[in-house]
C-alpha cells in the first residue's frame, strides 16, 4: 500500500498501541519522511526525540495520563451537547482516549516533535489573536511521519497534551 491517497484517507488515530518493537530501518524511514517536510524559510525547526526506553515512555505516560483526564473532563461537557449520533461517536473516542493514557508506555516507541519559537517564522506573533502560523512548521513533519507510519503498517496518533508540562 503507497498511493499517497489511500494513505490519507485511511491514516487512522490509533489509540489501541501493539506493544510490538519497531525494527530501525522502518523508524529511519519514518523519521526520513518527517524530514522531508516543508518549513518556513526551509529551517526544519523541530527536532525528533524518538523514546524507547522503557523508564522514559513511563515518565511521560505519567505526565499525559493527568493531563488527560483533566481534558477529558472539557470533552465530556461537550459530548452532552451534541447530536445523539455524534455523542456516541465522540463516547468511543473518550474511551479510546482513556485507553491511550492509562497504557502509553506500552507504545513500543514515542516520538516527541519539539521545537524552539525563537527558530520559527511566527509571521503572526504580534496580531492581536492565537498565532495560526507558529506550529506550521512542525505540524507538515508530524503528518509526513503519521503518513510514513501508515504506509509501514504502523499504528501511530498525535498527541499534543504533554505541553502542559513543558516546563517539567
Amino acid at each position: 500500500m503507497n498511493d499517497i491517497y489511500e494513505m490519507m484517507s485511511t491514516l487512522r488515530a490509533v489509540r489501541r498501541l501493539r506493544p510490538d518493537p519497531i525494527p530501525d530501518d522502518v523508524m529511519d524511514r519514518v523519521l526520513q519522511a518527517a524530514a522531508w517536510a516543508p518549513t518556513g524559510g526551509n529551517m526544519q525547526p523541530w527536532r525528533v526525540i524518538v523514546v524507547t526506553s522503557s523508564e522514559r515512555k513511563q515518565a511521560l505516560a505519567d505526565i499525559y495520563k493527568p493531563a488527560w483526564y483533566r481534558y477529558a473532563k472539557g470533552y465530556d461537557k461537550r459530548i452532552e451537547q451534541l447530536p445523539e449520533d455524534e455523542a456516541e461517536k465522540a463516547r468511543r473516542n473518550r474511551i479510546a482516549g482513556d485507553y491511550l493514557a492509562d497504557h502509553l508506555h506500552e507504545a513500543p516507541t514515542i516520538l516527541m516533535f519539539v521545537a524552539d519559537p525563537q527558530m520559527m517564522a511566527i509571521t503572526d506573533a504580534k496580531l492581536d489573536r492565537v498565532s495560526m502560523v507558529g506550529g506550521g512548521s512542525v505540524y507538515t513533519a508530524v503528518q509526513n511521519a503519521m503518513l510514513a507510519a501508515r504506509t509501514e503498517g504502523l499504528g501511530c496518533v498525535l498527541t499534543t497534551l504533554h505541553c502542559l508540562a513543558e516546563e517539567e
